[in-house]
C-alpha cells in the first residue's frame, strides 16, 4: 500500500473529539497523479526551513498522529514531512506505563521527505507519547517535543473481534481457559492459526477451534484478520477473562498483528496416510526451526487456567519470532512488530 493512501487514511480515522473540525479541514491532501506518481503534500508551502535557524527541537512541515488525536485503526502510520536537508529520521515512543521504545528508523519512498513506520493499535488502549529525531546532511541530531495521542482499542476491527470472543466466554467460563490453551498450542511452534489434529488430538483442540470458527470466518472475510491473529487474539482474551485473574486484572496485550496463516506459508501437509492434504487449522506443517527442547520445556510448565501476561507473551513472541511477516500492502510502511517496550 503507497505511503500516501496510508497518510490520508490516518487523517479520516483519527479523531480528536474537540478538534474534529480543524484536524480533518487541516488534513494534508495527498493524492496520486494521472501518471502514476504522488503530488507533493506540501505545495500549499512555500520554501523550506530557515537554514540559519539554531533552533535546539527538531521540527517537522507536519506530522501525524498530532496531539491529543484518538487511533480506531488496526494499522495506522506514524509519519513527519521535513526539510529536504533532512537524510534520515527515527521515531520512539512512550507506552501508558511510562517505559520507552528503541529509537526506530523511519522509511520513506524515493524522492520524498515523508518518513513513516506502522503500528498495530492493538498494542494496546492508553495514552502513548511519541517523539521524533532527524539527522541532517551534516550529521546534526535534533529531537523534536514529545506528542500525545490515544488508542481507543474497542473502536478498532481487533476490538470488535475481542468483543465477539468475550461474549462467548461470557456464556461458557471455561472456554478461557481454553482459548488460551489453544493460543498456547499454537504458538509453541509458530503462531500460524494451525494445530496438527491430523495425528491425534491429546489437548482436545478441536471442539475449541470449532467454536471460534464463526468468528474466525467474519474476522478473515469482513475485516482481513487472520485466523492467526484471531486465535492469538482469543488467547489474550481468554487469559484476561480467567477466573486467575478476576481480582489482578492483569493486561494482556496483543503485541503484534499481521501473522500469516500457516497455509500461505506452507501449503501442503502430510496425511496419516503419508499423502498430502491441504494444510489449516486442523493440519499444520512441520518447520525446519521446530524449537526443540524450548518448546518442550514450555509445553511442560504451561499452566492455561494460570496463565501469567508474562508467560503468554513468552510462548507468543516464541512463535513469533520467526514467522513470515505479511506483504508490505498488507502491513504498511515500516515495522509492525510491538513489545510492552513500543516498537522493535
Amino acid at each position: 500500500m503507497k505511503l500516501s493512501i496510508w497518510i490520508t487514511a490516518l487523517y479520516l480515522s483519527m479523531v480528536d473529539a474537540q478538534e474534529q473540525g480543524s484536524s480533518i479541514s487541516g488534513a494534508i491532501n495527498v493524492v496520486e497523479s494521472g501518471s502514476g506518481t504522488d503530488f507533493d503534500p506540501m505545495l500549499s508551502m512555500a520554501g523550506d526551513f530557515d537554514s540559519s535557524s539554531t533552533s535546539t527541537v527538531a521540527q517537522a512541515w507536519s506530522k501525524a498522529p498530532e496531539e491529543g488525536a484518538t487511533i480506531n485503526m488496526m494499522e495506522f502510520p506514524v509519519w513527519v514531512q521535513v526539510d529536504r536537508s533532512i537524510v534520515s529520521v527515527m521515531f520512539q515512543f512512550d507506552n501508558p506505563d511510562g517505559t520507552s521504545s528503541e529509537w526506530i528508523d523511519g522509511e520513506n519512498e524515493s524522492g520524498s521527505k515523508i518518513f513513516a513506520i506502522s503500528l498495530s493499535s492493538y498494542l494496546g488502549a492508553g495514552q502513548y507519547a511519541w517523539r521524533f529525531k532527524t539527522v541532517d546532511s551534516s550529521n546534526t541530531e535534533l529531537t523534536s517535543d514529545d506528542i500525545t495521542f490515544s488508542v481507543d482499542q474497542e473502536a478498532t476491527p481487533f476490538g470488535s473481534i475481542a468483543g465477539m470472543i468475550a461474549g462467548k466466554v461470557e456464556q461458557r467460563k471455561i472456554l478461557a481457559e481454553d482459548l488460551v490453551k489453544l493460543s498456547y498450542q499454537d504458538c509453541l511452534v509458530k503462531c500460524d492459526g494451525c494445530v496438527d489434529l491430523v495425528h491425534g488430538d491429546p489437548n482436545k483442540l478441536e471442539p475449541i477451534i470449532d467454536s471460534l470458527e464463526n468468528i474466525v470466518n467474519y474476522a478473515q472475510e469482513d475485516l482481513g484478520i487472520s485466523r492467526a491473529d484471531t486465535w492469538a487474539l482469543a488467547g489474550t482474551v481468554g487469559a484476561f477473562m480467567a477466573r486467575s485473574n478476576a481480582k489482578a486484572q492483569e493486561s494482556f496485550p496483543l503485541r503484534y498483528s499481521g501473522r500469516l496463516n500457516c497455509e500461505r506459508i506452507v501449503p501442503y501437509c502430510t496425511a496419516l496416510d503419508g499423502g498430502v492434504i491441504m494444510c489449516g487449522a486442523k493440519a499444520a506443517p512441520v518447520y525446519d526451526d521446530a524449537g526443540g527442547a524450548g518448546v518442550s520445556m514450555m509445553a511442560s510448565t504451561a499452566e492455561y487456567g494460570k496463565m501469567s501476561s508474562q508467560n503468554l507473551n513468552a510462548v507468543q513472541d516464541h512463535g513469533d519470532s520467526d514467522n513470515d511477516k505479511p506483504p508490505q500492502d498488507e502491513c504498511g510502511p515500516g515495522p509492525c512488530r510491538m513489545s510492552n517496550n513500543g516498537p522493535n
